[in-house]
């Protein structure tokens, strides 16, 4: 209790000194400074000529100016302008943009999946996500809870800066792979403003505003947000994303610093999209099962609406047809200040309230109806036998027809997993840095010293239950009905679609704080040759309490479903782990030409556990620290006629972490078996770009990377019986080797037509660390124009996977289905096919 309440003290503490020095700067300020100079000192203002000045503070270890062509590590910077020409529209998107990083956003605005330089940490484990300069949570990837479920991008963000490796876990926690920074805008000398309205041939109907301008005494105000209503590229029936964001920020420039108040709130409603059936022929080609179309079906349907969780205490509160719901109020507080003497102050707090809701249906496998059937039929008749039961067979949940042989060209069984997850938090992030530049006989040093806290409330409930639906877009639900001989329904096995109520059953509630100081210097020994480093200790505290679980009969004698649901024994088990860990980083760059040079780092840094570790009935043992040894070295040149950004990179992961959770047939408990293993990376990032006239210009991406399992064995157990097996030399699951992009474009008539196009490769990667099931490589052609109508009228129309590729961002494994289907069925996620959307965008 100590510690929370010397942590909750020092986040008041940091308030203070924020505003406090703020104060300072008011008093010392002597005239308001220009627009440009007024500009957060976490913003990058981005040239799109790309001639080197663009200036960049995301993962600085000093203080002083320094240009993204000679930063020390790698770096990737993307305007507002270039947001609105590619169209982004969530953080996976932007990640794509990104060399180093797989991102997947098949899976829709949210809950999307990352990978960072071969890191084998799914979510967003390994990139810290920040806004403004402060994270948008403290752990980016905790369980069920990944950041990008409170991202939303519109037009309120200036730009975004990524940093690869590098200094990132020096100032970031969580951050080995990397710390992605969003940039809102800020209030503008004159009153200025946007207005851009959005349509897409899936129903979208969205609305992007923005506007700024000085309020009294050199203060600005920025207002911003956005709401969207759509029915998604997978149509599951009723509306699949509903809901917006609104953003204000007030701020003040003063001579020597900066002071700025934000509010922003987020509420809304966004779809899951899961994986579909595919069948592997026998050439090695994927296509989809009949009756899917793989570019544009879901298994997800209205009556995914009527699905209901019963409980020991009543009815889960759970609307399946509401899928992700997510709710996200935020403060802001920050200021910056510089003294004469070469000292800085920077200081931030966060405050944040979230919910999240999750919602969603999951396929696990695919059973014919003989042999689920067969699987039921014994403790059907048994149950029902009184009744008269002489058989068992399948009928339509919602009308009681019956489910023909060859349903749907397939005849196939789904059974599914409907999850019901609520994960509440809130959360109290502050920081402080004191910077200093001193001027020695051997060059200068710039002197970072950093401190961060966090305090957070956390819960995880989940309540999940097994469905049977049909297989083919927007499935309904299907009953397995006792008959007796007669034909008559005298029992049934399953409850409105749901087979088995409460097949898994989680409550877990708690909180963590975290502690960090860090400190860093650039020493820049001469004009051309700078070296820095930088160290960093953190410990965090976990404390909280899992119940137990129990199996309950809820009584009723018309149906099987309710016979063995899992639910609170009422025994709760304490959890208060801590764990601690260190990082530091060695670097040097050589500028041997104003817009030209070379660097090398090394970083060695960790990964420490996450509450979301603890959130399931039987905790986790040997959990563990992870640690992380990087090197890179690099390449960069810029002109404004064309840049090369080349870097290599090896890691080597120590101790990462694999949980294995299954059910254990015997105790019917979850198990969560902690497995750790090693892996290796070595890889090579490029980023270019080259304008050989006023009217073209083209840019591209491109990564090679070779990670291999060391050290790393899984344990199954089947019946009672553990089976090692040894994953050394296999590719972690997710990760392509080879990732690509290109995006020609041209700009005519005067700078008022712009036509960008884009190539985007993604090689071959595993579905599994066994590698037993290979996703195919694919590509995917993009492209967009833009016409300045006037000086303040914009239209764009943007084209996505012109080509229809059905290219697999992930799923499941392989399955085997008898005399259904040429080769063996796999349970993956295709990505979104080809969509047409629209904008106009108003300026003043």
């Amino acid at each position: 209790m100590r510690t929370i309440n010397r942590l909750r003290a020092t986040a008041a503490c940091i308030g203070v000194t924020m505003i406090g020095s703020a104060a300072g700067a008011q008093d010392v300020a002597t005239a308001p400074v220009a627009a440009e100079d007024a500009a957060p000192r976490d913003a990058a203002r981005t040239n799109s000529a790309g001639n080197g000045e663009d200036i960049v503070v995301t993962g600085r270890l000093g203080t002083v100016n320094q240009r993204k062509v000679e930063a020390s590590y790698s770096i990737t910077t993307i305007s507002d302008q270039e947001l609105r020409q590619r169209a982004i529209g969530n953080l996976a998107e932007a990640l794509q943009q990104i060399p180093g990083v797989w991102a997947d956003s098949s899976a829709g605005v949210g809950a999307n999946n990352t990978r960072v330089r071969g890191i084998p940490r799914g979510g967003y484990e390994s990139l810290a996500v920040y806004e403004d300069g402060l994270p948008i949570q403290h752990d980016p990837g905790i369980n069920w809870i990944n950041v990008d479920q409170f991202l939303r991008i519109d037009e309120s963000y200036s730009s975004i800066e990524a940093v690869r490796g590098g200094p990132s876990s020096i100032f970031a926690a969580n951050a080995p792979g990397g710390l992605i920074n969003f940039i809102p805008r800020r209030g503008t000398p004159e009153l200025s403003g946007l207005l851009k309205l959005t349509t897409a041939d899936y129903g979208q109907a969205r609305a992007d505003v923005w506007i700024g301008g000085p309020i009294a005494d050199d203060w600005r105000f920025s207002i911003g947000g956005y709401y969207n209503k759509d029915q998604g590229v997978r149509d599951p029936g009723p509306t699949a994303n509903e809901g917006g964001q609104g953003r204000v920020i007030v701020s003040k420039a003063f001579a020597r610093g900066n002071l700025s108040f934000g509010v922003k709130y987020l509420e809304d409603n966004n779809f899951f999209f899961d994986a579909i059936p595919l069948v592997r022929t026998a050439s090695g080609k994927i296509r989809p099962l009949t009756p899917f179309n793989g570019n544009d079906d879901t298994l997800t349907g209205p009556e995914d609406g009527n699905v209901v969780i019963k409980t020991p205490v009543g009815i889960r509160d759970a609307a399946f047809n509401l899928f992700n719901q997510t709710s996200d109020l935020q403060f802001t507080a920050k200021g910056d200040m510089r003294f004469d003497d070469g000292t800085t102050i920077n200081a931030g707090f966060r405050y944040r309230d979230s919910k999240t809701n999750r919602n969603a249906r999951g396929l696990n496998n695919l059973s014919t109806q003989a042999a689920y059937l067969t699987t039921n039929r014994a403790n059907a008749l048994r149950a029902f036998a009184a009744q008269g039961a002489t058989d068992v067979r399948f009928v339509y949940s919602g009308d009681g027809s019956a489910y023909p042989a060859d349903a749907n060209g397939n005849g196939l069984v789904g059974v599914n997993t409907f999850q019901s997850i609520q994960n509440p938090i809130k959360e109290m992030i502050g920081l402080v840095e004191l910077g200093h530049v001193f001027e020695t006989g051997i060059g200068r040093h710039d002197v970072k010293l950093g401190f961060y806290g966090t305090t957070a409330d956390w819960a995880h409930d989940r309540n999940d239950g097994v469905g049977i639906t049909e297989v083919r877009d927007n499935a309904r639900l299907l009953d397995v009905v006792a008959v007796n001989a007669a034909g008559q329904v005298v029992g049934r096995v399953t409850d409105g679609g749901i087979a088995r109520y409460e097949s898994r059953f989680a409550h877990s509630f708690g909180g963590y704080e975290d502690a960090a100081v860090y400190l860093s210097d650039e020493w820049q020994v001469t004009p051309k040759l700078r070296i820095d480093g930088g160290f960093r200790y953190e410990k965090i505290w976990i404390r909280g309490f899992s119940e137990g679980v129990r199996s309950f009969n809820l009584g009723d004698a018309t149906t099987l479903a309710d016979d063995n649901v899992l639910y609170g024994s009422g025994v709760l088990t304490r959890f208060d782990p801590a764990f601690d860990d260190k990082s530091y980083t060695i670097g040097a760059n050589w500028q041997f030409m104003p817009n030209a040079g070379v660097f090398a780092r090394y970083t060695s840094s960790y990964r420490l556990p996450q509450i979301g570790q603890y959130r399931d009935n039987v905790l986790p043992t040997d959990v563990r620290s992870q640690s992380i040894d990087q090197a890179e070295a690099g390449v960069k040149f810029q002109q404004p006629w064309g840049s090369l950004f080349a870097t290599v990179f090896y890691n080597s992961f120590q101790d990462v972490q694999f949980t294995n959770t299954f059910i254990d047939p015997t105790s019917l408990l979850i198990v969560q078996e902690i497995n750790y293993g090693d892996v290796r990376t070595i890889g090579v990032e490029l980023e270019g770009s080259l304008r050989p006239t006023d009217w073209f210009d083209v840019a591209a991406t491109a990564t090679y990377q070779d990670p291999k399992f060391k050290n790393y064995s899984y344990n199954t157990i089947a019946s009672g019986v553990t089976t090692t097996t040894s994953f050394d030399d296999n590719r972690p699951s997710s990760m392509p080797k080879v990732m690509a992009s290109v995006r020609p474009r041209l700009t005519l008539a005067n700078g008022r037509l712009r036509v960008l196009g884009e190539w985007r490769y993604e090689g071959n990667k595993f579905n599994d660390d066994a590698n037993i099931v290979r996703l195919p490589a694919f590509s995917v052609f993009n492209a967009s124009a833009e016409l300045d109508l006037t000086d303040q009228v914009t239209v764009q129309v943007k084209g996505t996977n012109l080509s229809n590729s059905l290219g697999l961002g992930q799923g499941g494994g392989a399955q085997a289905v008898p005399g259904v289907a040429a080769g063996a069925i796999i349970l993956a996620r295709p990505i979104f096919g080809r969509t047409v959307s629209g904008s106009l965008l108003f300026k003043f």
